[in-house]
């Protein structure tokens, strides 16, 4: 499976910090993208007023575009184990700056989730680095300015993703970072929980 990075510092979408993690309000601000596609339409145009960015204004009128004809799809549902798979992203790539979807030791997002319980049918993974808040972090991967395929945007609209757990942190060299991964279906595995300042390298 292709995966696909986020790179981009879009000043019109900046806001300040995240307060704590917002992990909960990327997945909720995902289910109402893709529950009501349509009203999340408005907000985009709303948010990106003036925004011309790597592709030109055009990138934006994509999007909404893209919003206005997309048929509303159920709300993915948050995986604890999911969750762990991000966070543990999050704490390995941010301490040192980094950036991607393998970790320092090697790892894929695939084997990520699979510490923490079965992953089935498909899976993917979208990282944004930099952007301040939920709800621009979403419309940034939304509108996915710079990658062409738009693999960001197709991840949160796909109709095979039922399940997800997201993260944010810190990250060295872009401040702040998410990662969200996304799976067909995921079986937990009980006890095996990802905690903020517990995981050591071995773990990662």
């Amino acid at each position: 499976m292709k995966l696909l990075v986020k790179i981009l510092t879009l000043a019109v979408l900046t806001t300040p910090a995240f307060a704590s993690d917002s992990s909960d309000d990327i997945i909720a601000e995902i289910n109402l993208a893709r529950t009501a596609p349509q009203q999340y339409a408005q907000i985009l145009a709303s948010r990106t007023a003036g925004y011309r960015g790597i592709e030109g204004e055009g990138v934006v009128r994509d999007a909404i575009h893209f919003l206005e004809k997309q048929r509303p799809l159920a709300p993915l549902t948050v995986c604890e184990g999911m969750r762990s798979s991000a966070l543990t992203h999050v704490l390995d790539v941010g301490s040192r700056g980094g950036r991607g979807h393998v970790g320092s030791n090697g790892s894929q997002p695939s084997d990520r989730m699979d510490r923490f319980g079965k992953w089935t049918g498909r899976w993917g993974e979208n990282i944004d680095y930099g952007q301040r808040d939920a709800r621009a972090t979403v419309i940034r991967l939304i509108v996915d300015d710079g990658v062409r395929s738009r693999g960001h945007r197709k991840n949160i609209f796909s109709s095979d993703f039922r399940v997800a757990g997201s993260a944010t942190g810190f990250n060295a060299s872009f401040g702040s970072m998410c990662v969200i991964d996304f799976a067909a279906g995921f079986v937990e595995a009980p006890g095996r929980v990802a905690t903020r300042g517990a995981a050591s390298a071995s773990q990662l």
